[in-house]
């Protein structure tokens, strides 16, 4: 068998037939072909191009139109990829959201689907299920109803999760409309909506694509999450009397020295229709009901009655909500904690009373399970039911291989059992709510839960943004409204990475906070990357750090002075976690084996608990995938964020136990060290004196050559003046001195991209200036892979050269005069000269960055050659139109200004690029 090549199916490369369907083949040849006959028809009048020359131009265009789609790596035949589950809605009191009662009924829509793209072409998808790619689908389900149901009960249409937005209907009637991932939302089903029998079909529209303004959340740049679309989640009917207890809101207390509990209930009630409830179906007369309500709490385990109220009077009004306050007190109530998550009820009874009697005849009963905890911060300390309590935390994030976003409950449990039998008593949900079902678990095995909305990397500038604010408090709303009752859950975070050095970041944690306490009573964290010059984080109750640190002795220091800075709210440090080769076996010496990174863990886990923070969050128990690639990571999955303690297909690594051990206060194995030697691009070295040899053996055996070469640096105007006139210089020198160039520019290319590779802030401005995926994760092979880079990089730099002609050609236009193409190509070419000298530079460049000292001289030569190069081409462009200097700088001057500007209005337009450098240049600031 012969091995593997950089363009290899096991490297991760798909068939070139897999990518480019034959219509969009002949439709970009013949975009080729007709730019390519516009731009002949347009020089004709003014050269004296061959046939030939207009062919290969042609040929040139399509080429680059080809090289363009290839590092897309755009895959035609994917966009329909769902990753399934599929399961029915649990049932029982452990469903979490909307639990099961006797007076109600579910109708579970879990199973097959109809989706389509275009409302016509229809295929078949389990829901829940997650869509990998971004768009807007269709979704269509038929389901049926009897009559008795219909008869006698108002519907709602229950979503644990739909994203982004979506818009439903049931029968073409319209239900609502949602925006926000991943909250869970309910909405009333119109009267008439549904009909008797199996032909009801409910739609729901989906549309997940993120934008860099007004989306929530935003367009994820690195290190974010997987933007699964589609109904992600359960999705169900409830249907409930015509009289029902439709919302129940508590606020559950506990002294922590008296063990005394309080449980503050408000109830909302609903009805449809309720003067036909006081009809007597027999005698069709009126009856002389009234209507009660009446509150329970038991013991979650034993369902014993712990403390209940008595009936308490209602007046409902037909089709109006009526909000009923009701507060039951109870001794001696267990405190829940994570080492005993004790559990209570809360039971809301509806009934009718008659005259004279007591008992209560139920129309509608739901329950909520709730517990006791008292949560406070105090100075730098976490007290929990007045104990101080440090956070051994982990992140949790929602995605596997199978299912994507959509995990089955079987796995949500599995991966709570993962973070218990670690040792761990907290869980931080970051990026977004979790599914309600996983709060549900943190209730029962006891972990502290941190629930945050998804406001990740956002500047200051679009938080103040008035729309995209009430986007945020109408998530908030949901966040809360679904999860306030879970004792798990210790407090809510507005964000995370955000600029917090912006006046506009302060004013929304501000405002955030205080709408968060005005839902719930939890304390309220904001997540910085900022250690310095921080006017934010002191708007929230708690602070955590969002940064991933470089190394041990740095972050020592930073953690210190951040402590100082914030001396009286709670310091977690919440982002710490080393990429790891899962099949890497090779001792602690290799940065990217399960050794480095279990002794990472080992040394950080040490130096937090020795600086005495009040907790921290490993990042993460297990890989998960983003939208956008990095290029830290060699990996044949680009967008794979392998720093999980387990694997994405939840395999255990060293790593796993180690911090088992060091959560549970236990002796950790030494970490054996192993030897290893760091890889040398051979390739960079070849390359660069490839170039010295060419252009060398070139200029000592060619004295044509050797002349140009001479005439052109010593008497540039004679030279260029000689090649308008007499055209002077031989092609294939020409061609030989774009190939040396194109070259020596892509070593140089390749080498700094080669230096940065692990660079995450270098990371971030190659996602933002590259958007595009597949364009990003070519680069990211190219960069890894130097030989391909090398190749790939010179192909780009010779075809740059041609377009970069094809416009001093076309500007001769403006100049009005009349140039050859190749005088066009020429003068760029040996207007370029000057950069070949650079290939010793290039061949030992990424040997020389590694030395800090020499990074910004090295590139600063690279920049003055390329200013050189920009002044020579002018000069020789003035020459070869046969016009004034100052007439040839302004144009090439306008020709710039049009370029970056329309450049800068594309990105600021779709990626808010003025917004993002304030932000950088606020994180650079603060790193210095």
């Amino acid at each position: 068998m012969s091995a593997a090549g950089p363009f290899s199916l096991e490297n991760g490369w798909r068939p070139i037939s897999d990518c480019f369907p034959l219509t969009d083949v002949l439709y970009l040849s013949q975009i080729g072909r007709n730019f390519g006959s516009g731009l002949s028809t347009l020089t004709s009048k003014n050269t004296q191009l061959t046939e030939q020359s207009c062919r290969l131009l042609r040929s040139v265009i399509v080429s680059f139109l080809w090289l363009f789609l290839v590092a897309l790596h755009v895959n035609l035949s994917a966009q329909d990829r769902f990753l399934e589950n599929g399961q029915p809605t649990l049932s029982g009191i452990d469903a979490g959201f909307f639990p099961d009662s006797p007076t109600r009924a579910k109708i579970d829509l879990a199973g097959e689907w109809s989706y389509s793209f275009d409302g016509e072409t229809w295929r078949s998808v389990k829901v829940p299920s997650s869509m990998d790619f971004e768009g807007k689908v269709l979704f269509r389900r038929k389901f049926s109803m009897s009559e008795a149901l219909l008869e006698k009960s108002a519907f709602k249409l229950v979503a644990f999760g739909i994203n982004n937005e979506a818009e439903i209907t049931i029968n073409d009637v319209f239900v609502g409309k949602h925006s926000g991932a991943y909250t869970s939302f309910s909405f009333d089903v119109p009267d008439g909506a549904l009909q008797l029998g199996a032909e009801n079909v409910v739609q729901v529209a989906v549309q997940n694509k993120l934008l860099g303004r007004g989306t929530l959340p935003l367009r994820k740049h690195i290190w974010g999450w997987r933007n699964y679309g589609g109904i992600t989640r359960d999705i169900f009917f409830v249907a409930t009397p015509k009289f029902w207890v439709d919302d129940v809101r508590l606020r559950p207390t506990i002294d922590a020295t008296s063990k005394q509990g309080a449980v503050d209930v408000s109830i909302t009630l609903s009805n449809r229709l309720l003067a036909g409830l006081l009809i007597d179906s027999t005698s069709k007369k009126a009856k002389s009901a009234s209507f009660a309500l009446q509150v329970s709490l038991h013991e979650k385990m034993s369902d014993a009655v712990v403390a209940q109220s008595v009936l308490v009077p209602v007046a409902p009004e037909s089709n109006k909500d009526l909000i009923q306050q009701v507060s039951l007190m109870a001794n001696s109530v267990r405190p829940w904690s994570a080492e005993n998550p004790d559990l209570y009820v809360v039971r809301v009874s509806l009934g009718a009373t008659e005259p004279r009697q007591k008992n209560l005849s139920v129309i509608d009963v739901i329950s909520v399970v709730t517990g006791f905890v008292q949560t406070t911060t105090d100075q730098q300390a976490l007290f929990v039911n007045g104990v101080k309590t440090p956070l051994k935390g982990v992140t949790w994030h929602e995605d596997h291989p199978l299912y994507g976003g959509s995990l089955t409950y079987e796995q949500m449990e599995k991966d709570v059992v993962l973070l218990k039998s670690l040792g761990a008593n907290a869980v931080r949900f970051e990026f977004h709510p979790p599914h309600p079902y996983m709060i549900n678990l943190c209730n029962r095995y006891g972990l502290y839960a941190m629930v945050e909305l998804p406001v990740v990397g956002a500047p200051g500038e679009l938080l103040a943004d008035e729309n995209f604010r009430s986007s945020i408090e109408s998530y908030a709303r949901e966040m809360v409204g679904r999860d306030r009752a879970s004792p798990s859950v210790i407090g809510w975070g507005v964000g995370s990475q955000l600029d917090v050095a912006d006046v506009r970041t302060q004013e929304f944690v501000r405002t955030m906070t205080s709408f968060l306490k005005s839902q719930d009573a939890r304390f309220v964290y904001v997540g910085t990357s900022m250690l310095m010059r921080d006017v934010a984080s002191r708007e929230a109750d708690a602070l955590i750090a969002a940064f991933y640190p470089t190394d041990l002795k740095s972050f020592r220091k930073q953690v210190q002075d951040w402590k100082k800075n914030h001396d009286r709210s709670p310091l977690v440090f919440a982002m710490y976690g080393k990429e790891v080769d899962h099949f890497n076996r090779n001792g602690r010496s290799d940065p990217m084996s399960q050794e480095a990174q279990a002794q990472f863990h080992l040394q950080y886990y040490g130096a937090i608990k020795e600086l005495g923070l009040s907790g921290s969050f490993i990042s993460a128990i297990a890989d998960w995938r983003g939208d956008r690639p990095l290029m830290g990571l060699r990996q044949p999955d680009a967008f794979l964020h392998p720093v999980g303690l387990v694997s994405y297909p939840r395999e255990k690594r060293l790593a796993y136990e180690v911090v088992r051990a060091l959560y549970n206060d236990e002796k950790v194995n030494a970490i054996p060290i192993g030897a290893y030697r760091s890889a040398f691009p051979v390739a960079h070295v070849l390359s660069g004196l490839f170039v010295i040899v060419l252009v060398g053996y070139f200029y000592g055996y060619n004295r044509r050559f050797s002349d140009a070469v001479r005439r052109s640096l010593t008497r540039s105007y004679n030279f260029f003046a000689d090649l308008r006139d007499y055209r002077t210089v031989a092609v294939m020198h020409t061609m030989l001195l774009v190939f040396s160039v194109s070259l020596t520019l892509a070593v140089i290319l390749s080498s700094v991209l080669y230096h940065f590779r692990l660079d995450r802030f270098s990371d971030f401005l190659l996602t933002f200036f590259l958007p595009w995926d597949g364009l990003k994760e070519f680069v990211i092979r190219a960069t890894w892979n130097p030989t391909l880079g090398i190749v790939s990089f010179t192909a780009m730099f010779f075809l740059l050269f041609v377009a970069v002609a094809a416009v001093i050609k076309l500007t001769s236009v403006v100049i009005r005069t009349r140039i050859h193409w190749f005088h066009a190509f020429a003068v760029l070419s040996w207007g370029a000269l000057p950069i070949v000298f650079l290939s010793p530079l290039a061949m030992s460049l990424f040997k020389i960055l590694e030395n800090q000292l020499y990074v910004i001289p090295s590139l600063v030569v690279v920049a003055f050659f390329g200013v050189w190069t920009l002044l020579r081409v002018l000069n020789g462009a003035s020459v070869v139109y046969d016009a004034r200097p100052a007439k040839t700088y302004l144009v090439g001057l306008i020709v710039v200004i049009v370029l970056c500007g329309s450049l800068y209005l594309y990105y600021d337009g779709a990626y808010a690029l003025s917004s993002y450098v304030r932000m950088i240049v606020h994180v650079l600031r603060s790193s210095a």
